[in-house]
């Protein structure tokens, strides 16, 4: 809190720690996988090993480890019902407290862009004349209804027939305001609800959401090991189908080269979070640990693909699980930007997207955020979480080949460093919301400066909780990643 008129952080930095259910999981895994290693172990324990043999153990020995050890398991559909309340407390010693909430309204998420207009149509190519219907998106998030609960009374605000309601005719509910908007206009980043109230020291106040929700997952990702099941690789995109750098503008009208990936820096911080961790929670200019680690992830690559827009992102992408452990113990007062998650070796999901971006805005490859929660394939533990968005070209060939216009040959792909997702989207994260274009990335802290007001400093509290409360169906099954 920063004094008696200020902002809340939502959650202040989206964390992804393990869930109680995927550790359990992943400790029954171990006790299974850990046979195998015993048994490799002995054969140098019980077999005269050669000093060769026992440096090649010991360099294999943390490759057989991750491979055992850190598999993702995901439903290929769901359909659930997950609840999001809101407490607001103020302390029996404070004064009277005036405060506003918001709330994003989740976009209906498709494989290309996240839509809020479940009417509006979206297609991954437009092919040239004559030569075939457009290819139309993939709908990945489907939010069927969302209901608000406050004092008793139950509010529609996303269904059949719902529509905006704005300040002027906003909701009274016992003396709090209730209002809406799909567009940017209520809330500058992007479509959120409001809540205006009031609280008597020593009063606690309830808003709970309910989310009525379908997903599947999608893969945009050509060759990976993704099985057949998961939808999206009739028309994903490899290394071998990648365009290069220059070939970014020449996409999508160069709007995404426009809005994020010609902006090196993004997301400015300030006061106490920007002495302790970055000005720029992503710095594409930062020399000494981002453009220092770009140029030898670019140098690493055959010079025949230094160019290319797919390896690079992959390269970094590799270079981060390799390099960049998760931190289950990350600062809450804000996050480490991309340079300083870079310098010490360390992040959580938010840090470690800093980091990711920050390296592709050095070759100026349009990245950008994602918000929302996480849980496991069990659906019983949820924590915030935050992930990165990619744009990568196909090559000139790729799009002549196919016949697809060259403003439309393109891919945009969710990035999750921390859960091993490369161009992957799982329904295990719920997309509350995708980053809107703004100067700067100003979007980003409006988004989750998210309880403004008037108290006594230091006497508001908010917490927020999600759970589960109807599912998960999934009648297609699942899959695991390795």
């Amino acid at each position: 809190m920063r004094g008696s008129t200020t902002g809340a952080r939502d959650g202040l930095a989206p964390k992804m720690r393990r869930s109680q259910a995927k550790m359990r999981r992943r400790r029954k895994g171990k006790k299974k996988n850990v046979v195998l290693v015993i048994a490799v172990a002995c054969v140098f324990m019980f077999t005269p090993a050669q000093e060769h043999l026992m440096v090649f153990w010991h360099d294999l020995q943390d490759e057989i480890m991750q491979k055992l050890f850190r598999s993702f398991e995901y439903p290929v559909e769901v359909e659930y019902t997950l609840q999001q309340q809101i407490e607001v407390s103020n302390a029996a010693n404070g004064g009277a407290a005036v405060f506003t909430q918001h709330v994003s309204l989740p976009p209906q998420r498709t494989s290309t862009i996240p839509v809020y207009d479940s009417g509006i149509q979206v297609n991954h190519f437009e092919y040239n004349t004559g030569n075939g219907d457009p290819l139309s998106a993939t709908r990945l998030q489907e939010v069927r209804s969302m209901t608000v609960h406050l004092s008793g009374q139950s509010v529609d605000i996303i269904c059949d027939g719902c529509q905006s309601r704005l300040q002027g005719d906003a909701m009274n509910i016992g003396g709090d305001l209730l209002y809406w908007d799909y567009n940017a206009g209520t809330c500058s980043f992007g479509a959120c609800l409001k809540w205006e109230s009031s609280l008597q020291p020593g009063e606690t106040k309830v808003l709970r959401i309910e989310y009525d929700i379908w997903g599947r997952s999608f893969t945009w990702w050509a060759t990976g090991e993704i099985p057949g099941k998961v939808t999206g690789k009739s028309f994903a995109i490899s290394e071998s189908t990648s365009g290069d750098f220059d070939d970014i503008i020449d996409r999508g009208f160069g709007v995404w080269h426009t809005s994020f990936g010609d902006h090196a820096q993004w997301n400015a911080r300030s006061g106490l979070t920007a002495q302790k961790y970055g000005t720029w929670a992503i710095d594409g200019t930062e020399p000494i640990h981002v453009k220092t680690t770009a140029n030898s992830i670019l140098s690493s690559l055959p010079a025949s693909k230094q160019d290319n827009v797919f390896a690079f992102g992959k390269a970094t992408f590799d270079w981060l699980r390799d390099n960049v452990p998760y931190d289950s113990n990350a600062p809450v007062d804000g996050s480490r930007s991309g340079s300083l998650c870079i310098e010490e070796r360390l992040g959580d999901c938010d840090e470690q997207s800093n980091a990711f971006m920050s390296i592709l805005r050095t070759k100026k490859v349009p990245t950008w955020y994602e918000f929302g929660a996480l849980t496991g394939v069990t659906y019983e533990v949820w924590e915030s979480h935050a992930w990165a968005n990619i744009m990568i070209p196909y090559s000139d060939d790729w799009c002549e080949q196919k016949q697809v216009t060259m403003d439309t040959c393109f891919v945009l792909a969710s990035v999750d460093v921390v859960n091993s997702k490369w161009l992957l989207h799982t329904p295990t994260a719920f997309t509350n919301y995708v980053e809107i274009a703004s100067p700067a990335g100003s979007n980003v802290n409006e988004y989750y400066l998210s309880l403004s007001g008037q108290w006594t400093p230091g006497a508001l509290a908010r917490n927020v909780y999600w759970q589960t409360i109807a599912g998960p169906v999934m009648s297609s099954g699942t899959f695991t990643v390795g």
